[in-house]
């Protein structure tokens, strides 16, 4: 005698949407501070230099993103290229723009996280990070860029899906 199966309740998790977040969340860990870290450690005569002997001024870099441009002002780009493109795909993707616009306004806070980790493993535990980014104006104002170039790239994706689904609808 057959006996009947019983079909169970299954979970469905959209990967796709997910692991496109997770995809650029790791892509902007890894780009991000790297080439910013991998730039700054070389001086310029292309010696590399230990991070033990970098002067404080230069220690608020990892935290400032406009004060990239002083050190290496060809390479700043790259930096916000990334972002913006990370950005932009987040949101091109998505078929709900808000998502997108979402998961691009809370790789500022990553960043700013993951500047203080780096700073915590490269220099010790020490109460500076806080001031350079919370208790000064260049601090705000790195902020200010940040979330700029996140929702400009974000609002491009979004703005450019339309036009390609209005011009695909004509």
């Amino acid at each position: 005698m057959p006996t009947k199966s019983k079909k169970r309740g299954s979970w469905k998790i959209d990967w796709g949407r997910q692991g496109r977040v997770t995809f650029a969340y790791i892509i902007v860990f890894l780009a991000y501070y790297g080439i910013i870290v991998n730039i700054f450690m070389f001086d310029e005569g292309e010696n590399w230099f230990s991070f033990a002997d970098i002067p404080s001024s230069v220690k608020s870099i990892l935290f400032w993103t406009y004060g990239f441009v002083f050190i290496s002002p060809s390479w700043y780009f790259v930096d916000c290229l990334l972002l913006f493109l990370v950005c932009f795909w987040l949101t091109y993707k998505e078929d709900i723009a808000h998502y997108g616009i979402r998961a691009s306004l809370w790789l500022v806070p990553f960043i700013v996280f993951e500047g203080f980790v780096l700073y915590l493993i490269m220099f010790g535990f020490s109460v500076e990070p806080l001031i350079l980014q919370f208790a000064s104006i260049q601090g705000y104002v790195n902020l200010l860029i940040l979330f700029g170039i996140n929702i400009s790239g974000a609002f491009s994706g979004m703005f450019l899906k339309r036009y390609i689904k209005a011009r695909l609808e004509i």
